[in-house]
């Protein structure tokens, strides 16, 4: 039996920005970088984790099994984690980062033929992606065949990201990958940007290097995607020859609400974006500041 994630419908609900692509496109190395993690709880492949959807509160994880029962996971090792029983990975954290949206880290995918199933239950939750193409194979047939299949409401909305940008030599092959890909994919999102992902993380409290790898453009983009994003009006419901969808599938409500949550202390050797904002509908700010230390 399919299960399904319960949609969240209050109209004040947190953004949530989804880390989509290829396999091996970066995804994890961006969700290091944007909520502050040297690494990743443990290093394995793309096709051995399932979803991993960030959120802020106090420091935990869980697996989220195919029949919804939410089980306590280490948050430094994953390795025991399968897709085939695990519907997600729900982590919380005192990330700055997750005060002004949440995260969901997307498996990664090369096989068109896996999407409607997989993400279909996950795109009605998410208000815009980041697609990450890496600089030496940026945006082949395969991923245009799968962004296609993205509800046309994201595109708009939505960041291709260019990532292993330091791979490519020189200036001309910059400019000709750049122009290509803006020229192909420009129209289907709101914005094309490079980023060399690695130089980010190692530029720390450098603020030229931070800008030279692409961070800095990076972060300008989410605090105007996210200013005034409004959520998705809610999900119909479901038909009444239809059973209730299980709630538990949704991501176990942290242990502390976030806006109860101290401001993070500064934790040397970790980057994450400098600030990000979000206007609320009663007019005060929403804001998540952040220093690369």
């Amino acid at each position: 039996m399919t299960s399904h994630i319960v949609p969240e419908t209050s109209p004040n609900r947190t953004p949530r920005i989804a880390l989509m692509g290829e396999f091996s496109a970066g995804k994890s190395t961006l969700a290091n970088l944007l909520l502050g993690q040297d690494s990743s709880p443990v290093q394995v492949t793309a096709t051995q984790l399932p979803p991993v959807w960030y959120r802020a509160g106090a420091p935990q994880a869980q697996r989220i099994t195919a029949e919804g029962d939410a089980m306590p996971l280490p948050l430094d090792d994953w390795r025991g984690v399968r897709p085939g029983d695990t519907r997600m990975i729900s982590v919380t954290l005192e990330a700055d980062l997750l005060h002004a949206c949440e995260l969901i880290d997307m498996p990664g995918t090369s096989d068109p033929n896996m999407v409607p199933d997989f993400w279909q239950e996950y795109l009605p939750q998410v208000d815009l992606v980041i697609w990450c193409t890496p600089a030496n194979q940026a945006w082949r047939q395969s991923e245009a065949a799968l962004w296609e299949q993205v509800p046309p409401q994201l595109w708009t909305k939505s960041l291709l990201l260019i990532t292993r940008w330091d791979k490519l030599q020189t200036e001309r092959d910059r400019a000709r990958v750049l122009a290509r890909v803006k020229a192909e994919a420009g129209p289907l999102f709101r914005e094309v940007l490079p980023i060399a992902l690695t130089q980010a993380l190692a530029a720390r409290d450098d603020d030229a290097a931070l800008a030279d790898s692409g961070a800095a453009a990076l972060v300008q983009f989410l605090c105007h995607a996210l200013d005034g994003l409004e959520a998705p009006p809610p999900a119909p419901r479901p038909a009444a020859s239809r059973p209730p969808e299980p709630a538990a599938l949704r991501p176990p409500e942290p242990v502390a609400a976030p806006a109860a949550l101290p401001a993070p202390a500064a934790r040397p050797g970790k980057i994450v974006p400098r600030r990000i904002t979000r206007a609320r509908p009663d007019g005060e700010t929403a804001r998540a500041e952040a220093r690369p230390h």
